[in-house]
C-alpha cells in the first residue's frame, strides 16, 4: 500500500469520529440583557429579569466580588446574622426560591422611579429610586407588592458596563420592603 491510500483510509476511518451537532432549541428563559453602557440600561436589565424570571440576568447587574446589602432598618434589625454577610449567592438563592414559589409567572413586575443621581466620581455615580416590585408568589403572609426605596452605589467595571456595588433598602410603607421578600425566600 502507499502512502496515499493509507492516509485516505485513516481519512475515512476517523471521519465518522467527527459529526456536528444538531442545533439546540434557544433557552428556556426569554433574554433580553443589554450590556449596560449606560446606568440606565442597567436599571432596565434589573427590571427585565424580574419580569422574565431570569436568574442570571438578575445576578449580572451586580458586581459578584463587592457586593453589600443594607436592608430596611425593620428587617435588619432581627436579622442582622443573615445581612451581613449577605452577598451574590444569597440574592441567587432567594430569587431562586422566590421563582419556584410564584402562582403566576405573569405580571410579575419591577419598576424604579429615579428621585436623585449623583455623581461620586468619573465611574462611579449613587442612584437613588422609588420601587414598586409585584411578585405573585404563594406565600399568604406576606404581600405581593413590595413598595420602597433603594439606593445603588453603581460602578463601571473593566468592560466598560455598569454594575451595582452596594444596594440600600429604605422601606417607605410598613412590611412591604424588598428585603422583607428577601429574608422569606433566602431560607
Amino acid at each position: 500500500m502507499n502512502k496515499w491510500m493509507i492516509t485516505g483510509m485513516m481519512a475515512l476511518l476517523f471521519a465518522g469520529c467527527f459529526t456536528t451537532r444538531p442545533v439546540e432549541p434557544p433557552g428556556s428563559g426569554n433574554s433580553e440583557w443589554v450590556s449596560p453602557s449606560d446606568y440606565q440600561i442597567l436599571l432596565k436589565n434589573l427590571e427585565n429579569s424580574l419580569s422574565q424570571r431570569n436568574t442570571q440576568n438578575y445576578l449580572r447587574c451586580f458586581n459578584p466580588d463587592f457586593f453589600k446589602f443594607s436592608p430596611a432598618a425593620s428587617v435588619s434589625t432581627s436579622s442582622a446574622a443573615i445581612f451581613n454577610s449577605w452577598n451574590t449567592l444569597d440574592e441567587q438563592a432567594y430569587l431562586d426560591n422566590l421563582f419556584s414559589s410564584l402562582v403566576v409567572t405573569s405580571g410579575n413586575s419591577l419598576t424604579l422611579t429615579q428621585t436623585d443621581l449623583q455623581d461620586v466620581s468619573s465611574d462611579s455615580l449613587r442612584y437613588v429610586g422609588n420601587y414598586l416590585l409585584r411578585m405573585n408568589h404563594n406565600d399568604t403572609t406576606l404581600t405581593t407588592l413590595f413598595k420602597g426605596q433603594v439606593q445603588f452605589l453603581i460602578k463601571l467595571n473593566s468592560f466598560n458596563e455598569w454594575e451595582i456595588h452596594k444596594w440600600t433598602d429604605v422601606e417607605t410603607f410598613q412590611d412591604s420592603s424588598w428585603s422583607a421578600l428577601k429574608l422569606r425566600f433566602v431560607q
